[in-house]
């Protein structure tokens, strides 16, 4: 399964604790997934990422900022990607899910558990062949 999102500008917040993401507004279907962190595929135009993706409410941040806003946000943390790319089109394919969404007490607590994170994901795709990595349909 693959999903296909619109980069769209978000808080901006990723980027203060190192780990920029992309805000997605799904243009496929998005079949239900459960809220939580995902390692997954990413292509961009004709290039192939690895990235980590949280699919939920933030509840750290919306606690932080004082927010009530529900809305479910996707954003994807793409790995060693420096790119300004808003407005363009990102596909997703997960490859696993990874854990739970938790509200962590801090920033630092949220940043430490997204190391963890990224490194469970880089663990996984050194494990994986080209193939398993690939979306049905680029």
């Amino acid at each position: 399964m693959t999903f296909t999102g619109l980069i769209v500008h978000g808080q901006k917040l990723g980027r203060t604790i190192d780990f920029p993401t992309a805000n997605l507004d799904f243009i496929d279907p998005l079949t239900p997934m459960p809220k939580g962190v995902y390692a997954v595929s990413v292509y961009h135009k004709e290039d192939q990422y690895i990235g980590v993706m949280n699919v939920g409410n933030c509840p750290t941040i919306k606690e932080l900022q004082l927010s009530q806003n529900t809305d479910l946000s996707i954003e994807v943390h793409i790995l060693d990607f420096v790119k300004d790319i808003y407005g363009e089109y990102l596909k997703i394919k997960p490859i696993t899910y990874l854990r739970a969404e938790k509200k962590f007490s801090n920033l630092d607590e949220l940043k430490q558990q997204i190391s963890r994170d990224v490194q469970m994901t880089k663990d996984l795709f050194s494990t994986m062949s080209v193939e398993e990595q690939k979306p049905i349909s680029l």
